[in-house]
């Protein structure tokens, strides 16, 4: 039986990392395999998981603010379990401690980044981080026997430019994300919005990298060319009280915050256009979701270019807001666009990855 160490769990809903986690998870549950899950965030819910399988578990580490003590804790299992794959999916490279605490104990140890930037709002404390990232580099490339990316943007930002890397593609379960009418018509009664309405939308964590605070300047503006508009924010996250209390401040109602949702997909059903501001993006799995239910979609320059698929979707400079109502409007003018007529070597559902995760974490084929 292999035995797989799989970081980090962080275990907040909706988090589209730990949603990749799970997936993985789920298929090679069916292996022959032991699966360890590093957290430093195990609750109840997420113990009743995987309760019923005595080959998935939770193991606990410390968060990265203490270092030497999660270093400690990874070595230690490392050394009891004799894994035959580490797999760490970081986002930034001071996060090395996995690396280091796994070496000449696992045989194979794979990096995976999922993100392009560092996530910090105070600009001092983001500075910080990114020096730390840029001296945690070097112990990343030299302690990883593979290296793993999203996209072009993620591996530059994680390994350096030049470094070998493998594409994994960031997927979902499209059946899932499919456009239903009946949705549309009960969300919108349910939200108080009618069908004459146009709404936008907004999926993500309320942090730094997604710029939300972009998008309350933004309706401000686009409301001068359509009265009628709305906008939908899902998520959470520290910048969400700000936010609220800048709307509420500029009477905004037209804002409507609606927390974290674990069924998004009604709520793309009732939405006209997807938008997607961020600072920087690993890859953005929310903009392939929108995709598929079939919305056009806008997106911020910064967003990896091989996100946009289908031919409704246009990318704008966040600083040129005359840009992005412009496109907006050109978008809300083409509509919805049918999935059927995506080309058809666009491969994002899960079930077209599980042979891949399989050849790699059973067969060991870890190169491309």
């Amino acid at each position: 039986m292999k035995r797989i160490l799989i970081g980090y769990i962080s275990n907040t809903k909706g988090s589209g990392l730990d949603n990749y986690i799970y997936n993985l998870v789920d298929i090679l549950k069916t292996e022959a395999v032991q699966i360890d899950l590093l957290s430093s965030a195990i609750d109840k819910e997420l113990e009743e998981k995987y309760k019923a399988n005595p080959n998935i578990r939770f193991l606990p580490i410390d968060r990265i603010p203490h270092p030497k003590k999660r270093y400690d804790q990874i070595r230690k299992y490392a050394k009891e379990n004799k894994y035959d794959i580490a797999y760490f999916n970081i986002s930034e490279a001071f996060d090395c401690f996995g690396n280091l605490a796994c070496h000449q104990i696992v045989p194979v140890v794979i990096t995976h980044s999922h993100s392009a930037g560092n996530d910090n709002q105070n600009r001092l404390k983001r500075y910080v981080s990114k020096v730390a990232h840029i001296c945690g580099r070097p112990v990343i490339n030299k302690y990883t026997t593979y290296c793993f990316a999203c996209s072009d943007l993620a591996a530059n930002w994680l390994f350096g430019k030049g470094k070998k890397y493998r594409l994994i593609r960031n997927t979902i379960q499209s059946k899932r994300f499919l456009y239903n009418s009946m949705n549309r018509k009960e969300v919108r009664e349910q939200l108080g919005i009618s069908e004459e309405t146009v709404v936008l939308g907004f999926v993500g964590n309320l942090t730094y990298s997604k710029n939300p605070f972009f998008l309350l300047q933004f309706m401000k503006e686009l409301r001068k060319k359509i009265p009628n508009s709305y906008l939908l924010i899902i998520g959470d996250g520290p910048l969400r009280n700000s936010l609220e209390q800048t709307a509420s401040k500029n009477k905004q109602n037209y804002i409507l915050f609606l927390g974290k949702r674990f069924d998004i997909e009604r709520y793309y059903s009732a939405m006209d256009l997807f938008v997607l501001p961020s600072n920087f993006e690993g890859y953005g799995i929310v903009g392939v979701e929108a995709q598929v239910n079939g919305l056009p979609c806008l997106f911020s320059d910064k967003v990896p270019k091989a996100l946009a698929f289908s031919n409704h979707s246009l990318f704008f400079h966040t600083q040129n807001m005359e840009e992005g109502v412009e496109k907006a409007q050109k978008l809300l003018q083409l509509g919805r666009m049918d999935p059927k007529e995506y080309p058809s070597e666009i491969l994002y559902d899960l079930n077209d990855q599980k042979q891949e995760f399989i050849d790699i974490f059973i067969h060991g084929e870890f190169e491309k």
